[in-house]
């Protein structure tokens, strides 16, 4: 497998570096922003009172608050008001979030837990703010500096057990865009990019994969950037009929054990570091920041899911320790979560880096109904994203009087008599659509409802909870976009709650990656609720992609210009 380009270390040190310097950037000006702002726009939270001390240095927080940016395993910065102003002063760094909950309708509690004590001194109200990557970043760069070692990528070659039962019977199972990806990997001695549109069953593909490699003696490792990434493919894997020793090497609280069968997740299958007996597996699943960090064993096959969410800084690690990757991702969803730009590398993720024009894609999808998946398979993917047979007129709610008499791609606007940065308008809209639903006795968690900002995360949210309590609201998966990436529901509500006409907000609004995972993530039913200022203020060169997004909501006749 060739590199579009070569990657050099001190790029990457550089990259790093620059990443640190806008997360400092990043951490001054929420630190230094007044507490009621940073509260209000949700990128802090707070006030929290000091509820009860847990433990040595474990504290359960409570305060009035109707949605929370953190989640387990999320890093946070102790903060305190400073007397007689609306600013913050730090108290302790270094916490970690153990779990977030809704008591009652405005309430949230908040255990954080940490290495050392909080020394309160009689304060008694707290606020949590995101505690700087740059630890991890400075970990990162000596690693890199250290590694050692030749290149095993492209070394050996193996003898495939194409007749293996195992993998036949899965084989058999695939679509033929899928097939054919398979023996593209195989005609590469099982090495190579598969592009993966929203939908298209990547899961199915990369199990055959895997059973391939497996029946071929090959020691295989499943990563990707996420814990949820890496435990969605592995808990497809690892059925009842697995027959090869495996571990999932990880911290065993961020396992999502939810993700794997039922008589899998009460099993003891986690381990907490590599170690010469745990490295004695034929399948191992961790992540990539897992695998830099410590010391994996050498495998012959690195199979990485979501791979267009890894940064490119990963790329060493990936060469030294595997003779053979295969890359599942798609150059169209969300790309890495980074604080900076980089303009010198030529890619910022390692699919991109290994993708080419010989890159097969997978055509099928098996998700969305046809009139959803109409915009992303134009816009992105040349026009041949099709809808399975099984899927293509999909109407989960055909007995349901709340969304039936609905077209399958509804558009909403609203008109705000002046800017602003949330919607209750379109929170209320949601609300009495899910207030229909559950006098049909349907469940809300078939819907999801994405929000590009958290401020109107909140607002959803306190409309919710409001409406139906705690209980129910919580049914309903409220969250950015960001956060929504590999997750489906039957109905989708996108709602921008903005009317502003600030320039870099348009430009964050018309990032086409981020409408693509949007609209990508409902079955049945996509709701796409703006405000009318938002798409007249969208109406430059700079926003087109919005522009055009909105209006073939609108008509489902816009011309769509391809981004590809």
């Amino acid at each position: 497998m060739k590199a579009n380009a070569p990657v050099e270390i001190h790029s990457l040190i550089n990259m790093l570096e620059a990443e640190n310097r806008a997360e400092y950037s990043r951490y001054l000006f929420e630190t230094q922003s007044p507490l009621s702002s940073i509260c209000e726009s949700a990128d802090a939270l707070g006030p929290l009172l000091l509820k009860e001390q847990l433990g040595f240095a474990r504290w359960k927080l409570s305060g009035d608050v109707y949605y929370s940016r953190f989640r387990p395993g999320d890093r946070v910065e102790i903060r305190t008001q400073k007397k007689g102003t609306d600013l913050s002063v730090k108290l302790s760094n270094e916490w970690r979030v153990e779990g977030v909950a809704y008591p009652a309708p405005g309430k949230i509690e908040v255990v954080i837990s940490a290495e050392k004590p909080l020394d309160i001194n009689g304060i008694k109200e707290v606020f949590l703010f995101k505690s700087s990557s740059s630890l991890f970043n400075n970990i990162l760069k000596k690693k890199i500096r250290n590694i050692s070692g030749p290149t095993l990528l492209g070394n050996g070659r193996y003898n495939l057990s194409i007749q293996d039962s195992n993998y036949k019977v899965l084989y058999e199972k695939l679509n033929d865009t899928q097939k054919s990806a398979i023996q593209y990997l195989i005609s590469n001695n099982l090495s190579g990019a598969i592009q993966g549109p929203p939908g298209t069953g990547k899961t199915q593909l990369l199990r055959a994969v895997i059973a391939l490699a497996l029946s071929s003696n090959m020691k295989v490792c499943v990563t990707s950037f996420t814990n949820a990434a890496v435990d969605n493919l592995l808990g497809r894997v690892v059925d009842k009929t697995f027959e090869f020793d495996w571990v999932r090497v990880g911290d065993p609280d961020k396992v999502k054990k939810e993700l794997y069968h039922k008589h899998i997740a009460n099993l003891d299958f986690v381990a907490s570091k590599f170690s010469d007996e745990i490295n004695e597996a034929n399948l191992l699943g961790s992540t990539l920041h897992k695998i830099a960090f410590n010391s994996p064993p050498k495998v012959d096959l690195l199979v990485i899911d979501e791979a267009g969410q890894v940064p490119i800084y990963f790329w060493p690690f990936i060469q030294t320790l595997a003779k053979r990757v295969i890359l599942v991702g798609d150059q169209f969803q969300l790309p890495p979560v980074l604080s900076a730009e980089h303009a010198e590398l030529p890619y910022d993720n390692v699919f991109s880096l290994l993708i080419s024009n010989e890159t097969p894609m997978l055509e099928t999808q098996y998700r969305m109904r046809r009139e959803i998946q109409a915009w992303s398979s134009e816009k992105f993917y040349r026009g041949k994203l099709s809808p399975d047979i099984s899927v293509a007129d999909r109407d989960f709610f055909m007995h349901n009087q709340a969304f039936y008499a609905d077209k399958f791609v509804v558009p909403k606007r609203f008109s705000s008599k002046a800017p602003r940065n949330h919607s209750w308008d379109e929170a209320n809209f949601i609300a009495d659509k899910l207030e229909q639903l559950l006098k049909s006795k349907s469940h809300l968690g078939d819907v999801g409802v994405i929000c590009p900002y958290r401020a109107q995360a909140g607002i959803v949210n306190a409309t919710l909870q409001s409406r139906f309590g705690v209980d129910e609201a919580s049914k309903v998966l409220v969250d950015t976009v960001e956060r929504f990436q590999g997750q489906e529901k039957e109905a989708i509500f996108l709602s921008f709650g903005t009317s502003v006409a600030d320039q870099n907000q348009l430009d964050f609004l018309s990032d086409p990656k981020r409408l693509n995972v949007s609209i990508t993530r409902a079955k049945s039913r996509f709701y796409c609720l703006f405000d009318n200022k938002l798409w007249e203020n969208s109406r430059n060169r700079r926003s087109e992609d919005l522009n055009e997004f909105l209006r073939w909501m609108v008509d489902g006749k816009t011309s769509i210009r391809r981004a590809a």
